[in-house]
């Protein structure tokens, strides 16, 4: 659901889910992704999040404890998300950003538009900023598919390399021997499976679409939040060092 997302609207979702933990509710609902929206683009919305947390609070109350555990999204969340989709491409735009969400949130109403309004923002003047911004940044993502393939996978698609071996490396790793890590067909190293930039990483890609991988990983309360719990800050260490 979320390859044609761009990073800003992808940091959204993350942060409708961490607010929807430390509220304590069981579902991301449309008032959480609104929530991701003011966290990452004020500026459309026109009041500050705290604002909007409040009137979300207001609607649907607090728990003391917040909930740690792998949270769905909600019937009306999910179609504002695939919403988003929908105002993309009515633009003839290839990448969804924070202002096609926005979009979304509001033709979709419900709660979301309640705690817009109630947190004292203007919907018109909302939805005329959200249209302005709405595919106002690059329209292309990176396609890892277009790019060359490494030297010895095309000498061997040539024939004029021997059969490429496949080694699972268990035993490296039983033995705490290093196994370089490669991403992408362009055979980039980024260090050696253990470090943890390079877990870190691995885990990242994995919870960028929603597959099997992801929901297995969410399911045992592994996602981006636990990640920064965890490693801390992307980049505090260099894995090729």
């Amino acid at each position: 659901m979320f390859e044609h997302f761009d990073e800003h609207a992808r940091t959204c979702v993350v942060l409708a889910q961490q607010e929807a933990r430390r509220l304590g509710h069981e579902e991301i609902g449309t008032a959480h992704l609104l929530l991701g929206v003011a966290g990452v683009a004020p500026e459309l919305i026109g009041v500050d999040v705290q604002a909007v947390r409040a009137a979300v609070v207001a609607l649907q109350g607090a728990t003391a404890a917040p909930i740690r555990n792998w949270l769905p999204f909600s019937p009306e969340a999910t179609a504002a998300l695939e919403g988003a989709n929908g105002q993309a491409l009515s633009r003839g735009h290839t990448v969804i950003d924070p202002a096609h969400l926005l979009l979304a949130l509001m033709e979709a109403g419900g709660r979301a538009a309640r705690a817009l309004r109630e947190a004292g923002a203007a919907p018109g003047q909302v939805r005329e900023r959200a249209t302005a911004a709405a595919g106002s940044g690059p329209q292309e993502l990176p396609d890892p598919i277009t790019m060359p393939p490494p030297p010895e996978v095309a000498a061997a698609a040539r024939g004029s390399a021997g059969r490429l071996e496949r080694s699972d490396h268990v035993e490296d790793l039983r033995n705490g021997d290093p196994v370089p890590v490669v991403l992408g067909m362009d055979a980039r190293g980024i260090g050696d499976l253990g470090h943890p930039d390079v877990d870190r990483r691995l885990l990242e890609l994995l919870l960028v679409n929603d597959t099997v991988a992801a929901r297995l990983l969410r399911a045992h309360g592994v996602d981006e939040i636990l990640l920064r719990e965890v490693f801390g800050p992307a980049g505090q260490s260099d894995p090729r060092a």
